[in-house]
């Protein structure tokens, strides 16, 4: 049993490292006055909300692959922000009218053949704040054939709001 133990924490140092979260020795196991226990969780911690914030990236592109502007608003704080070339607007509210002046009309059909992919995240979570920066890659299909439309960047800022990741700021270049 103590074998598994030990080959379970070796496998969430290598899992953890490449999440972003510190390995033994930077911050969290091995710091003076900290449990094993509680590194051990506050480490677990930091998986998960990585992987939350992953799925908030993803959940992003489908919201907008689809032109579900509300599911899309949604994924922002109450004071969240969404800046990029269609401008600068704050609150859900706000970000959804934005989006649907920029993209059509509620209930119209999304465009065929065009889709993104969000791609290179890497995320640093600092207890309920966190930055992110990841990659875009618009498509259109052009005789049955995908061709990139556009290409940039997202940088992000987030926040834990009544317990789940939301965009507080998100700069879309």
């Amino acid at each position: 049993m103590k074998a598994f133990h030990a080959f379970a924490i070796f496998v969430a140092g290598l899992i953890l490292g490449a999440a972003g979260v510190p390995a033994p020795g930077h911050g969290l196991i091995g710091s003076a006055g900290a449990a094993p226990a509680d590194a051990l969780e506050a480490r677990l911690r930091g998986v998960e909300d990585c992987l939350e914030i992953e799925r908030l990236l993803m959940r992003y592109g489908a919201a907008l692959d689809s032109r579900d502007f509300t599911a899309y608003s949604e994924l922002f704080a109450a004071q969240g922000i969404w800046q990029g070339g269609l401008g600068t607007f704050q609150g859900p509210e706000a970000i959804k009218a934005g989006m649907l002046k920029a993209f059509g009309a509620p209930g119209a059909p999304p465009p065929t053949g065009t889709f993104h992919l969000l791609t290179n995240p890497i995320i640093e979570v600092h207890g309920d704040q966190a930055t992110a920066s990841s990659r875009w890659t618009f498509w259109r299909m052009v005789d049955g054939k995908p061709v990139v439309a556009l290409a940039g960047r997202y940088d992000d800022t987030l926040t834990r709001e009544h317990g789940h990741w939301k965009f507080q700021k998100r700069v879309a270049s």
